[in-house]
């Protein structure tokens, strides 16, 4: 009854629900309610609530009607390159669905919706959630179109050609490529659909398309309100301003994004950007003040890469036989100064590495490419002829102990660290 089946018996023009014997009809108060009867899959869906199959020229088209029984339209926007989740986490209240034959099962677009927005009431992590309840057309509400449950976009994927031909005919964008559902498979698994094709699952890091619906007989609605702005205790994967603070929401307008948490603990961030291509160094030495590692486990320890930085430095004080740290140490951003940031020793590069999917999640979101998957320098010496890097790819290294001037030889490349 909550989504307008209140009548326990069949009325003229009105539409039972699919579940039970209840029905949604179209009376009471006097109100005009529009005729439905005649809508069909593959109808440009209007800003008053009627159907036609062709274009009205007075009337401003928001969607396309994908279900008549349930009273459901796909939105004639879609949003590019989203991510399900950044956070990793079940949403409680949401089913988790083992396979993808029970995920076609799911038809609960708004029920999942909605236990999206109440898990995350900020809407920091779920930004495929900030988009879908903030999206509204004429005629209709914030908070009414929400993220399809995988039946619901299989119906529309099943339907592709009726409804990318009244797409054609609005002039909007035809459906293609992969969509996100809001049915979950685990924690870290949502699914989506190549339209025309396969179910899958992957990661909620992934980034893919969302196309919103809404059902256009009940419009039921999403009460939500994003708080954005607020400070909050910096994360993992937490965008790093230029005040040295971490806020609520994505990208905040009139803030400076400086770098992105991979730290929380000890309170490190990462650049926006790597460096080009550059040897560590020029010359072949120890560097005094740093202890050579041969063990790459015991390596992973070090996380002393300012004080490795430094000493650096005081062997060399213009920094100009040690590319790799020089550029570490001269990087600046908005309120930071030279020598803020350093050169990241390997047990540092190693946690950016465990925490990569956090930043790739976030980079995108402040007009930066994704983490470089090749290998970068540590400030981490094994000896007078070698330093440890990583390969961000799978967080190995190259290093192929005491053989070859590796210092001078290869070129990697460098990605500042600050604590802040």
């Amino acid at each position: 009854s909550s989504l307008g089946y209140s009548s326990t018996t069949a009325c003229e023009g009105g539409l039972k629900c699919p579940w039970g014997n209840a029905w949604f009809c179209n009376v009471g108060g006097g109100e005009s309610k529009p005729d439905y009867s005649n809508c069909k899959i593959g109808d440009i869906l209007y800003s008053d609530m009627t159907c036609n199959s062709d274009v009205v020229a007075s009337k401003t088209s928001i969607g396309v009607i994908f279900d008549v029984t349930n009273g459901l339209a796909v939105a004639k926007d879609e949003f590019s390159n989203l991510p399900w989740s950044g956070d990793g986490k079940d949403v409680p209240g949401a089913p988790n669905y083992s396979s993808t034959t029970l995920a076609q099962g799911d038809w609960w677009g708004f029920d999942n919706t909605k236990a999206m927005y109440e898990a995350d009431t900020t809407g920091e992590n779920f930004q495929i959630i900030q988009t879908a309840l903030q999206y509204n057309t004429k005629g209709t509400e914030q908070g009414q179109w929400y993220i399809p449950a995988m039946g619901e976009l299989k119906t529309i994927s099943d339907n592709k050609d009726v409804i990318n031909a009244a797409m054609s005919k609005i002039g909007t964008t035809k459906l293609s490529g992969n969509y996100w559902s809001s049915t979950e498979q685990n924690s870290s698994k949502g699914y989506l659909i190549s339209i025309g094709g396969n179910i899958s699952s992957t990661s909620k890091f992934g980034r893919n398309k969302l196309r919103p619906i809404i059902n256009f007989i009940n419009k039921n609605k999403i009460e939500f309100s994003f708080v954005f702005g607020g400070e909050k205790t910096c994360e993992v994967g937490d965008i790093l301003y230029s005040d040295k603070k971490c806020y609520l929401g994505g990208m905040l307008a009139g803030k400076t994004p400086i770098g992105v948490v991979f730290d929380a603990e000890n309170r490190k961030a990462i650049a926006l950007e790597s460096s080009e291509r550059m040897s560590w160094s020029t010359e072949l030495s120890d560097v005094s003040g740093i202890s050579n590692i041969t063990d790459m486990e015991k390596a992973k320890q070090d996380f002393n890469g300012k004080a490795n930085t430094a000493a650096i430095k005081a062997k060399n004080s213009n920094l100009s036989k040690y590319p790799a740290a020089k550029y570490a140490y001269d990087y600046t951003t908005p309120g930071t100064n030279e020598g803020d940031w350093y050169l990241p020793a390997l047990g540092e590069m190693y946690m950016v590495y465990t925490n990569k999917d956090f930043l790739n999640y976030t980079l995108p979101l402040v007009g930066k490419n994704a983490m470089l998957s090749s290998n970068h320098w540590s400030s981490s010496e094994y000896s007078s002829k070698s330093a440890w890097d990583l390969h961000l790819s799978d967080g190995s290294t190259t290093f192929k102990g005491n053989t070859g001037f590796t210092k001078i030889k290869l070129q990697y490349y460098v990605r500042p660290v600050l604590a802040f």
